[in-house]
């Protein structure tokens, strides 16, 4: 398998200068969020501190809500479509997890080594807890929705008039040991 290496600033600006067409309402395709959020991922300063000898994004789904199953299994296929690309020389991988509660997701984030959550819809009960424990663990947040970045998740990539958007929490990031470069920061809407 050829290796690829997610590189700098010229691919996310294409990415997000990509039309979508469509209402300001619909989603980004999962393909779309997934090079873009790992993109977006490239551009902390602090990833390969946190890291091990792989980036391991974990696809955080709720059991039994339909939305939050079929978002998880659209954006695994995305994020596992990518999995021979490097991001800052680091291997790609993603696997689908289940919210079970608390302690599981900081079991889970120990045992596999995740370093970052993709979070599916439906799961917004719990978004109290997943960010107490991405703080704990210095995991990264993606979000489904822009009311998780409001909610205090990190980064989510959205509709805007047609095209992606990348969304990103300041605040939220830093809380996570992420320290994102300005360049990122100069493409995305931020809340402080």
């Amino acid at each position: 398998m050829r290796r690829q290496h997610i590189t700098a600033r010229g691919f996310l600006t294409v990415a997000l200068s990509l039309g979508l067409g469509g209402a300001a309402e619909a989603q980004v395709p999962p393909e779309k969020q997934a090079v873009i959020l790992a993109r977006a991922i490239s551009y902390d300063k602090e990833l390969r501190s946190r890291a091990g000898s792989s980036l391991v994004i974990a696809v955080l789904y709720k059991p039994g809500a339909a939305d939050s199953e079929s978002t998880a299994t659209e954006v695994l296929r995305a994020f596992k479509s990518m999995e021979g690309i490097k991001v800052q020389e680091l291997p790609l991988s993603v696997v689908k997890l289940p919210y079970s509660g608390k302690d599981a997701l900081k079991s889970a984030i120990a045992a596999q080594g995740i370093d970052a959550l993709y979070c599916c819809p439906s799961l917004d009960a719990e978004l109290s807890a997943i960010r107490e424990i991405s703080h704990q663990a210095h995991v990264l947040t993606l979000a489904s929705r822009q009311a998780f970045i409001q909610a205090g998740l990190s980064i989510g990539v959205f509709s805007s008039d047609g095209k992606p958007m990348i969304m990103v929490n300041l605040a939220a990031s830093r809380d996570e040991g992420a320290v994102l470069a300005t360049e990122l920061l100069r493409l995305a809407t931020v809340i402080r």
